[in-house]
């Protein structure tokens, strides 16, 4: 009877911790700047049983599975279907990181929901950009490219289960090509993210990146700018 007892309390000690020990043993390693890229990210786990299937409409549905059953499934208009598993909002769990983290492509994350025992969407919708994660400071940094001239660096904080831009790096080859914008040097660090108030949320405007702040001139190494 004892140790039948033992065996039940060994089982549900190994169950209850597992999100938390995995996320410890397979977050990738930060480099010297302290980022990881989604793409160094595991693309399967054993603990968690996940799997995507293309419809008929180009959308991919994420199917989540408890042993063999089907536990639950989403559908969103990724541009892929791939799959990377990562600590996302930094909360211990790991999370679900839906489609490709490139420029110009849609991604979206599933969350897991430690008092659900379930993953759970993030709210608003979809990304778009290759994403570097800093665990350390807690955000996140998406690329994406508007155009042949422009790339935008979009830096993320976790609000809930929101990513709510903090400060956007607008960068321009060809600022001529953006006066609407009122876009005159290469450089554009605005507050936010929204891109039709530029002038007004202007925070850095410069030809220089060493004028830019220290974060922001590590950032554009990472991606190797």
């Amino acid at each position: 009877m004892k140790k039948a007892f033992y065996i039940i309390i060994l089982a549900a000690v190994a169950l209850l911790p597992l999100q938390a020990l995995a996320q410890s043993k397979l977050q990738p390693k930060t480099d010297k700047y302290g980022f990881y890229s989604v793409v160094d990210c595991p693309t399967s786990l054993s603990f968690i049983k996940a799997a995507t299937e293309q419809q008929e409409d180009g959308s991919y549905n994420v199917n989540i599975y408890r042993g063999r059953e089907l536990s639950q499934s989403f559908n969103f208009e990724v541009t892929s279907g791939d799959l990377y598993y990562l600590d996302a909002n930094f909360d211990g769990n790991m999370d679900i990181f839906v489609g490709p983290a490139a420029s110009r492509n849609y991604s979206t994350i599933l969350l897991w929901d430690d008092n659900l025992g379930e993953f759970s969407p993030m709210n608003d919708g979809y990304l778009n950009g290759n994403f570097l994660v800093n665990p350390i400071k807690k955000f996140l940094v998406g690329q994406g490219s508007a155009s042949y001239c422009s790339e935008y660096y979009t830096r993320y904080v976790w609000k809930g289960n929101r990513l709510v831009v903090t400060e956007t790096l607008i960068e321009i080859t060809d600022p001529n090509a953006y006066k609407e914008y009122g876009v005159k040097r290469r450089y554009t660090l605005i507050k936010g993210d929204n891109l039709d108030k530029i002038a007004a949320n202007k925070k850095v405007e410069t030809n220089n990146k060493s004028k830019l702040p220290a974060e922001w001139r590590t950032i554009l190494k990472e991606y190797g700018m």
